[in-house]
């Protein structure tokens, strides 16, 4: 179980590397409701509507073209009134037959995520808010064991801004806010709307099964008909945060159950409820930052575990320094401990099955040329077998509104048993208006 885990979770990062390959280095923010500010913007901007426009190819270590895509991103943020707040963000993107996403079934391929979709009412001490957004837990920002309410497109650079490649979910959220504290109620109607997408799945299952002769069907639930439901509560105290968190969720990544086991043989999807309690905690310090983050889930269903039911504990740490703006290092690391109950392994009830998983992650971004270049340098490391990854990207702003980008990344195992090694490059270019 140790070696699925590892290949699987290795597998996760190599599609997020060959799709780092759809990287963007978006300029823009999911905007937070300040009505000063937007009032403000509005008086000095011909418009509330910002676009951006790109072109990214990439290849791999075989020279083959993995990207090939063009892709268009409307924002606009307004006010309807002094207590009303509209919120659009959006991404349309359409694939070349040689992009790794292109499904051979259509002469055009082409998605649409949308990332906030939103009408937001503001009352004295609380506010509702209703339509499709991102929400962000905790305090980690490369690993996180919290941060899961809505799910990441692994085809977005998670490495250069997480919260950025965050899928938006239709969720009602109702805040209550004093001085030092907030409550947040959320409520995701359709959670598996825009889940981990099947065609990643069928990639997973191939490189693991080493052969494609299999179905894989996606059985979503109805929309409405598995809800999740979020309670987060926030405080600050000079320079400490605090989150608890306690929420009924489903799995963003769907367990796979054989439907049958003839050849070809038939995998669907199930997306398995479980239940979830987390704390995280922030302390700041001139220009430190240190902050852990800490989750007990049960009733997982792993996709390396089988049909088997889990309970898995997290514990994360993380350091990050800010040099004035000059330049920022995060270092965060993640333990895992998984445990089986025996009952759901075919054991007496006494019995335990433990497996772990261990992630470190550092980073370093420094800006140079009066913010004209970029520069992002990722490593990161996963036990059992030592897998390594690294990633060098560069932006580059020649003059307003245009900006360049390269991306390298390489996947590799110092551990003989798991013989991994991948690489890929991607270019990019944007305008922005």
């Amino acid at each position: 179980m140790k070696c699925l885990s590892s290949v699987l979770s290795a597998s996760l990062f190599m599609l997020f590397i060959d799709s780092v390959n759809a990287t963007d280095f978006d300029q823009f923010q999911t905007p937070d409701f300040d009505a000063t500010s937007v009032v403000e913007n509005s008086e000095t901007e011909d418009t509330p509507w910002k676009n951006q426009f790109k072109f990214s190819t990439g290849i791999n270590d075989q020279n083959n073209i993995i990207i090939n895509r063009l892709s268009w991103r409307p924002q606009w943020q307004g006010l309807q009134d002094e207590y009303t707040y509209w919120s659009i963000d959006a991404k349309l993107r359409v694939y070349d037959q040689q992009d790794m996403q292109f499904d051979s079934s259509q002469e055009l391929d082409y998605d649409l995520n949308i990332l906030s979709l939103y009408l937001q009412k503001t009352y004295t001490k609380s506010s509702l808010k209703a339509g499709y957004q991102t929400l962000a837990l905790g305090y980690m920002d490369l690993l996180t064991v919290s941060n899961i309410f809505t799910p990441q497109d692994f085809s977005e650079p998670l490495f250069i801004d997480p919260e950025d490649s965050k899928i938006g979910q239709p969720i009602i959220n109702w805040s209550w806010y004093s001085e030092k504290r907030q409550i947040d109620l959320y409520i995701n109607l359709y959670p598996a709307e825009n889940r981990y997408p099947v065609s990643n799945l069928e990639q997973i299952l191939t490189d693991f099964l080493g052969t494609n002769n299999f179905t894989l069907n996606d059985g979503l639930p109805d929309a409405g008909s598995e809800p999740e439901v979020l309670i987060k509560i926030q405080s600050q105290n000079d320079k400490h945060e605090y989150q608890w968190i306690i929420a009924s969720l489903l799995q963003n990544d769907p367990n796979l159950k054989p439907v049958s086991l003839s050849i070809p043989v038939i995998f669907t999807t199930e997306y398995p409820r479980y239940e979830m309690l987390a704390g995280a905690y922030s302390y700041t310090k001139g220009n430190h930052q240190l902050k852990t983050e800490a989750s007990y889930k049960n009733g997982l269903k792993p996709i390396d575990a089988g049909n088997l039911t889990i309970h898995e504990t997290a514990l994360a740490l993380g350091w990050e320094y800010n040099a004035n703006g000059n330049y920022t290092l995060t270092i965060e690391s993640v333990k895992t401990w998984r445990e089986i109950p025996g009952q759901s392994a075919g054991l007496i009830a006494e019995d335990i099955i433990e497996t772990d998983l261990d992630q470190t992650v550092a980073s370093f971004r420094k800006n140079f040329l009066n913010e004209t270049v970029s520069l992002t340098i990722l490593f990161g490391n996963i036990n059992p077998g030592d897998i390594n990854i690294t990633s060098l990207a560069i932006s580059y702003t020649p003059v307003d509104d245009l900006i360049f980008e390269l991306i390298a990344t390489e996947i590799d195992s110092d551990d003989n048993q798991y013989n991994i090694f991948t690489s890929s490059t991607l270019v990019s270019g944007s305008y922005h208006w």
